[in-house]
């Protein structure tokens, strides 16, 4: 009787994530799932170590997973990278950055009538102690944005890109603020959804937990995944899995109205 008091057994997630006519349905099969507050006995016999280097891991992929649903449930425009100008910030100072970030932001919104939203990641560079920026930005218009052209100052990667004909733009108005920046339309939300999540790492979570930081950041308002049913399916689930381990299977499918109602009538 305890261990059911620690454990639901056998529960189902339904889920809807994308918007307009970039939509998936994801359905998530846990084994168990722990009940919230309830310690499991098994942690106790753990060393320290052994403990938090599984919250660590744990704890990397429910971020990888929340950026994941952040990013493909939002119409982004943009795939954002931001650098600061060492001459005008400490580029070691993410707190500072991110707080000036966010605050030049809402100012520039309210200056030009704006609603803009933003979804960034911030990643060290290769000295391990200076910071950059990845992300998604919507709401800016591309009136305020100055495409690069041959000629133009800009890294390597990026003048390759601009040879090849290939559209980036740059923000000004974040450039006289902060330093470089680059920004590229995005094309496919799924791909570039899946292709951010690569910038959670271990050397980021223990970074940012160091500087008692945060591993993404995100505005307001921002949607979510729809949650459709949570609970126990009566009906066998025939569907190849996009993933199985050992804690859970998870079955992506490609939304339809018939197919969500399908699994919606298999709940219990």
């Amino acid at each position: 009787m305890l261990r059911d008091t620690k454990y639901k057994f056998d529960q189902f997630v339904l889920k809807v994530y994308g918007f307009g006519d970039h939509k998936r349905i994801k359905l998530v099969h846990m084994k168990s799932l722990r009940t919230a507050g309830v310690e499991d006995d098994a942690d106790k016999g753990k060393a320290r170590g052994q403990v938090n280097t599984e919250k660590l891991d744990e704890s990397i992929c429910r971020t990888k997973s929340k950026i994941f649903e952040l990013a493909f449930c939002n119409p982004w425009e943009w795939f954002f990278t931001g650098t600061l100008d060492p001459r005008r910030y400490d580029r070691t100072d993410l707190t500072n950055w991110h707080k000036d970030l966010t605050q030049w932001i809402r100012n520039y919104n309210r200056k030009h009538g704006l609603d803009i939203k933003f979804l960034f990641i911030p990643e060290l560079h290769s000295d391990g102690k200076s910071w950059h920026i990845h992300g998604f930005l919507y709401g800016l218009p591309a009136e305020h944005l100055a495409q690069f052209k041959i000629g133009d100052t800009m890294g390597k990667g990026l003048a390759e890109k601009v040879k090849r004909g290939e559209v980036v733009y740059n923000w000004t108005a974040y450039a006289d603020k902060f330093g470089f920046c680059d920004l590229e339309p995005v094309k496919n939300p799924e791909a570039v959804s899946k292709y951010i999540t690569k910038y959670i790492s271990k050397n980021l979570a223990q970074s940012v937990t160091d500087l008692n930081a945060h591993m993404y950041y995100h505005s307001r308002g921002l949607r979510f995944a729809e949650l459709i049913k949570k609970g126990s399916m009566s009906m066998a689930v025939d569907i190849e899995p996009s993933y199985s381990g050992d804690y859970c299977t998870v079955y992506w499918l490609p939304f339809s109205d018939k197919t969500l109602q399908t699994l919606k009538d298999g709940f219990c």
